[in-house]
């Protein structure tokens, strides 16, 4: 057992490294190949979500991003980019629950507060909307998405 955790481990590694250097496909097939042995590998389920979600396919990265939330349930980038994919997909009352939650768990989470008002701007919520803006913004000053955000719920 303990060679093939090693050989998880390593793979992941060079996976999560492909990842940040924008080699997506290889990430990709990497972090695919941990999860037929363990599906339940939290970082692959995560990561893999979130590549998804970057190239847009956001049916795939739901399925992986919900396993991640169950896996570690207390992993607010989990929930937040749960969230962001759901919003994409135009499931706005699932996307503020998911960002809600990542709040609760990371009160000083700038993404969330961000996603949660591009959500609620889309459910006509405006200042709701705009209060989320400002406080990503008061957090994280030059999060440019806040920014932009705020620009259009005005």
């Amino acid at each position: 057992m303990t060679n093939e955790n090693t050989i998880i481990k390593e793979t992941f590694v060079s996976a999560y490294q492909n990842y940040k250097k924008n080699n997506f496909k290889i990430a990709e097939d990497l972090y695919k190949k941990i999860l037929r042995t363990n599906p339940n590998h939290f970082g692959s389920n995560f990561y893999l979500g979130t590549l998804l979600a970057q190239t847009q396919r956001f049916k795939l990265a739901k399925v992986l991003l919900y396993k991640a939330t169950e896996i570690k349930p207390n992993y607010a980038p989990a929930h937040n980019n749960l969230g962001a994919v759901l919003k994409e997909l135009g499931e706005y009352q699932k996307t503020i629950s998911c960002c809600q939650k990542a709040i609760q768990i990371d009160p000083n989470y700038a993404d969330a507060h961000n996603n949660l008002g591009a959500a609620q701007k889309e459910l006509g919520e405006y200042q709701k909307a705009i209060n989320c803006c400002q406080k990503a913004i008061q957090i994280q000053p030059n999060l440019e998405s806040a920014h932009i955000n705020l620009g259009l719920v005005f």
